[in-house]
């Protein structure tokens, strides 16, 4: 071996020593005299990359999608299981956070419920958080009653399968298609595919899972690991797809292509859209003003429910009790879906929190309404009518286009997303749902720090999550590169 080898060789060594060397562990490795790789001389100066800077990284395009999270991680929704282990023991996330374990699984669809989330690629589904009513599925556990213990807070008593501080893969029958949507609610989990199947799993208390409650309290994997479809022989018709699946809490949705929109669960609240006043749990066809028209999009977290047909009219149905339709009805509920009466413009997006709703229109512009903090500051907590939030509060540091495209809502927090992809949010930020490095509630669109473009978001009640392009929510947050 002549000198200038060695030189080389032994540089290479220490090289890979420091490389591998950490404060507890060193690993080491080394080279045999033949497999080193040839490099600039010692004696010549590296050639350096350009720095980038923040705003050259801003709609950058990725082969990879990335997904983040923040708020309340104590349930393992977040899916970030370094946070509740030793020593960090985090109980909530108050700043977005990158999901490590989902940056490999091409994520494209996003959810968040009560304290669990589900992350789903192309053909593959994952979830992580509380699985205490099966919401992330499995076989029913052996030592448990038949019905939930809802006094105990769980489906029975084994535990060991109730909580998952990473995300798990939930496993599903084969040849079902590719995932064409998934959404969550409070306890229970929802998939479409692109061949028309619906799976739903979680706590079936008021038939949101599409199965009789007295005999189903809980639907899951049987025995067999085998997580069965649903029955939606009365929703799909010769020629009509299933375009996209929605939940609220205890209420689950079905969108098709002909613009009908179906429904079953819990109906208390009006939810149901048909008249129905308790549960079922066969999906039965929403009426009232819906009936007609070709509604092509439904949103709403709670017992708020809002839809839009395809002429961009706004309709309403569900709980009333904080003044989300007192300019329709005084009464509490609204049991069939009505078309609101204000000159919005044409709607492409609606979504409603507990007490308040939010749409934004084919112009960009956001229109809020209801109770609590609606985005115009600590001193206006109540509104009967929309108020278009200005346009300048959505434009971010760049003075970029600011005309919104998207809109989410939480239980009590709201967020929009604009054509740059940049998310802002406001409203109660209880456990740093608004993932806006701050501990207070936010009386105004605030913009989230993100160097990257967001492409969706979802809130859930405690916890939300962004993934590249991104997005983050109390339920989760998602953004995706591309």
């Amino acid at each position: 071996m002549n000198t200038s080898t060695t030189i080389k060789f032994i540089s290479q060594h220490f090289l890979v020593k420091r490389l591998f060397c950490t404060s507890n562990v060193v690993f080491s490795a080394s080279f045999s005299p033949n497999d080193f790789i040839e490099g600039p001389p010692l004696n010549e100066e590296i050639p350096q990359k350009e720095p980038k800077y923040i705003h050259e990284m801003v709609g950058r395009k990725r082969k990879n999608r990335i997904v983040y999270g923040s708020g309340m991680c104590s349930t393992g929704a977040l899916a970030i299981e370094k946070l509740l282990t030793f020593p960090s023991l985090t109980q909530c996330l108050w700043q977005p956070m990158r999901i490590v374990r989902m940056n490999t699984k091409n994520i494209k669809f996003i959810a968040a419920g009560c304290g669990f989330s589900l992350f789903a690629s192309n053909n593959e589904l994952y979830g992580s958080g509380l699985n205490n009513f099966y919401q992330l599925s499995g076989p029913k556990r052996s030592d448990e009653d038949e019905r939930p213990n809802l006094e105990y807070g769980y489906a029975g008593r084994n535990e060991a399968e109730m909580w998952y501080i990473h995300g798990r893969k939930i496993v599903l029958p084969e040849n079902i298609g590719n995932i064409r949507g998934i959404c969550a609610g409070r306890m229970h989990s929802v998939l479409l595919t692109d061949t028309n199947k619906i799976f739903c799993f979680g706590s079936n208390s008021h038939g949101q899972c599409g199965a009789d409650p007295l005999v189903n309290p809980v639907v899951t994997h049987d025995k067999g690991y085998l997580l069965h479809e649903m029955d939606i022989s009365s929703i799909v018709e010769e020629g009509c797809e299933i375009v996209k699946v929605h939940a609220s809490l205890d209420t689950t949705f079905a969108l098709t292509s002909n613009g009908k929109l179906f429904a079953w669960g819990l109906g208390t609240d009006g939810q149901l859209g048909n008249g129905n006043t308790h549960f079922q749990w066969k999906p039965t066809l929403v009426l009232g003003d819906l009936e007609g028209e070709k509604i092509v999009e439904v949103g709403g977290s709670t017992d708020t429910i809002v839809a839009v047909n395809s002429d961009g009219a706004l309709f309403i149905w569900g709980q009333n009790e904080y003044g989300q339709m007192c300019s329709i009805t005084d009464e509490p509920q609204i049991f069939f879906p009505q078309q609101v009466p204000f000159k919005l413009g044409k709607v492409v997006g609606a979504e409603a929190t507990g007490v308040s709703c939010i749409v934004c229109n084919s112009e960009g512009d956001v229109f809020t309404w209801g109770s609590h903090v609606l985005g115009f500051g600590p001193k206006i907590e109540r509104l009967t009518k929309p108020m278009q939030i200005d346009r300048p509060l959505f434009t971010s540091a760049m003075n970029e286009k600011n005309g919104v495209v998207k809109v989410f809502a939480g239980g009590s927090c709201m967020g929009a997303l604009t054509e740059r992809g940049h998310l802002f949010t406001w409203g109660s930020n209880r456990h740093g749902i608004l993932a806006l490095c701050h501990r207070n509630h936010q009386y105004f669109p605030f913009q989230v720090s993100f160097a990257e473009c967001i492409k969706d978001v979802s809130f859930g009640p405690n916890h939300s999550t962004p993934s590249r392009l991104c997005g983050i929510c109390q339920r989760y947050l998602e953004k995706e590169t591309s």
